[in-house]
C-alpha cells in the first residue's frame, strides 16, 4: 500500500501541474474546433488514432454534435448570474480529444459557460499528447474524458467535474439493469439523452461546484 508521503506527493503534483506545463501545450475553444475540422478533412492532422477511418467518422458525427449544442444551449439565469458573480479568477482546464462522443456535448456547453465572465479562463488540453494530465485525473481507475480542473491563478485545484452528468451516469445504469449492454446500443442512448438535455444537467451541476466553492472560501 503507498504511504502517506505518496499521497502528498500526488498532491504536490495536482497542484503544480498547471504551472509545469508550457503555455504552447493547451488550445482555446476555436483551435480546438480548427484541430477537429483539420482531423475531418485531413489537413495534416491525422496521426494515432487519428489514422483509422471509424474514428475519422466518429470525429465528423462529434463535429456536428458540438455545433448542435452550441446552437441549441441556453445558460440557466441562476448559473449566469453566479457566474458573473465570480470574485477571483478562475482556469478552467479541459481534458479532452476530438474523438470523445461525451465530450462533444461537454467540451462546448462548458465553453459557453466560461465565456458569460472575463474571469474564467478556459483551455484544452489533448488527452492522448498529454497523459501526464489524464494520470492525476482518472476516473475510477480510468483515463476517461472529458475532464474539467477548475484551477486559482496560482495553480492550486479548487474543484473538478468529468467524465459526465451525474444524471446521465444513472440513466446509463438503469440501461444496463433492462438489457443494453452492447457498445453501440449504449452510445445510441448516450446521444440521444444529450440531444434531450442540452447541457441541462451538467449546468446543474456547475452551479453546485461553484456554490460551494465560494462557501468554502467564504468561511
Amino acid at each position: 500500500m503507498p504511504g502517506s508521503t505518496y499521497y502528498i506527493t500526488i498532491l504536490k503534483q495536482m497542484e503544480n501541474i498547471l504551472l509545469k506545463t508550457p503555455p504552447f501545450h493547451f488550445m482555446s475553444f476555436d483551435a480546438y474546433r480548427e484541430y477537429t475540422e483539420a482531423i475531418i478533412v485531413g489537413r495534416g492532422m491525422r496521426e494515432g488514432i487519428y489514422t483509422d477511418e471509424k474514428i475519422i467518422r466518429y470525429t465528423l458525427a462529434n463535429a456536428e454534435r458540438m455545433q448542435n449544442l452550441m446552437d441549441n444551449m441556453i445558460i440557466h439565469q441562476k448559473l449566469y448570474n453566479a457566474l458573473l458573480k465570480l470574485k477571483d479568477k478562475w482556469i478552467w482546464v479541459v481534458i479532452t480529444e476530438p474523438w470523445c462522443g461525451d465530450a462533444a456535448w461537454s467540451v462546448p456547453a462548458l465553453y459557453l459557460m466560461a465565456s458569460v465572465t472575463n474571469k474564467i479562463d478556459y483551455r484544452i488540453i489533448l488527452r492522448d499528447k498529454h497523459p501526464e494530465w489524464i494520470q492525476l485525473y482518472h476516473t475510477h481507475g480510468k483515463a476517461s474524458i472529458p475532464k474539467l480542473i477548475c484551477f486559482d491563478v496560482r495553480g492550486k485545484e479548487s474543484f473538478i467535474w468529468g467524465p459526465r452528468p451525474r444524471a446521465l451516469e444513472e440513466e446509463m445504469a438503469m440501461w444496463l439493469q433492462e438489457g443494453a449492454k452492447d457498445f453501440r446500443t449504449m452510445v445510441q442512448l448516450v446521444h440521444e439523452w444529450y440531444a434531450r438535455d442540452m447541457g441541462n444537467a451538467i449546468q446543474i451541476e456547475m452551479l453546485g461546484l461553484i456554490k460551494k466553492h465560494i462557501q468554502q472560501t467564504a468561511l
